[in-house]
Order: structure tokens, then sequence, then C-alpha cells
């Protein structure tokens, strides 16, 4: 008697568990409907220094790696870049194991505007697009940094604002060691 109690109490567990994953694969599916096809980040931090102090540090993608919070990550990366590795055309690409590749190429660099680059990742079909676009400011030079790509099914939709969130947080954590570099180089 008691046996059929547990037994009936765990299979009405096991119902309940189901039913809540199933039922929050779908919400998730369902949101994911209703939120937008792509993703744009835009971060912006004036730093005190001039265009001509920064843009050698924005533009060859081998210095990234002095001022980008990914550049602190303690992975095992292997990193190749193109010789020249500054201005349009330049590219690095960079691999980690079983966690795949990705690629930025340099489209534009203007001193005056800032400089414009597609990234893609190993399984993309569209590059995502950034700029850091160099804007006036009273004090030196407002670094705007934007990224927009495209994304996929309704998964991937639900997962955008978590993609925005957590690419922002990287952007503002690099503007500033960016501001960082370029004053101890003064």
């Amino acid at each position: 008697m008691v046996e059929q109690g547990i037994t009936r109490w765990l299979q009405r567990a096991l119902k309940a568990c189901v039913l809540l994953f199933f039922g929050t694969v779908a919400l998730v599916f369902l949101l994911g409907l209703l939120l937008p096809d792509h993703f744009e980040v835009r971060r912006t931090l004036t730093i005190e220094a001039s265009r001509e102090e920064l843009h050698p540090l924005i533009t060859d993608l081998k210095r990234w790696r002095e001022w980008t919070a990914w550049s602190d990550d303690d992975r095992e990366l292997v990193h190749e870049y193109s010789d020249p590795s500054a201005d349009v055309g330049a590219w690095h690409v960079w691999r980690e194991g079983d966690a795949g590749a990705g690629r930025i190429e340099l489209t534009a660099s203007d001193i005056q505007k800032g400089v414009w680059y597609d990234m893609t990742f190993e399984r993309d079909t569209e590059p995502t697009r950034g700029a850091l676009r160099y804007l006036p400011a009273d004090d030196g030079v407002m670094i705007e940094w934007s990224l927009r790509g495209e994304l996929g099914g309704p998964m991937e939709r639900a997962l955008g604002p978590v993609f925005s969130w957590r690419i922002g947080a990287d952007f503002d954590a690099s503007l500033i060691k960016l501001a960082e570099r370029a004053r101890a180089a003064r």
C-alpha cells in the first residue's frame, strides 16, 4: 500500500517536471517569435586622447589584444594575423579546440572617422558588422563601439537580449582599457 502511494507520487512528480520543462521550452519559443531577428549593441566612452593617438591602437588588429576584454580570457586560443595586420583588408583569425573559430576583417579605416569591420564565426552565414567610430568631444575623442548581427530562429532570438547584455559588458570593459592604454602611452 505504501509502495503504491510512493509510486503514484513519483509518477505525478515526473509528469509535473516533464510538463514544466516542455512548457518552459514552448514559452521561450513563443517569446522568440515576438523578438527582433537581429541584435544591436552600442557603447560610448570619451577618451582624453587625440585621434592620432587612438587610431593606431584600433586599426591594428594585433594591438586589440592590448585593450579588448577578450584578451583577458585565459583560454588557449590560437591567433593568426594578416601581414600587415592594420588597415583595410587586415584580418585576425582565432581558434580554440572544440569551441570553434572566428574571424575579423577590417572593411574601412579612416583616422578622422574610425574603423569598421566584419566578424564571422564558424557557423555564421552572414557577418556581424561592427564599428569603432570617432565622434567629436570637448575633451578628447568619443569612441562609439557598435555591433549588429542577425539572429536565427526563435530560440536564438529569445537569447538575443542575453547576447546584447554580455557583448555590451565586454565593450564597456574594453573601452575603459583602451582609455587606460592611451593614457599610458602619453
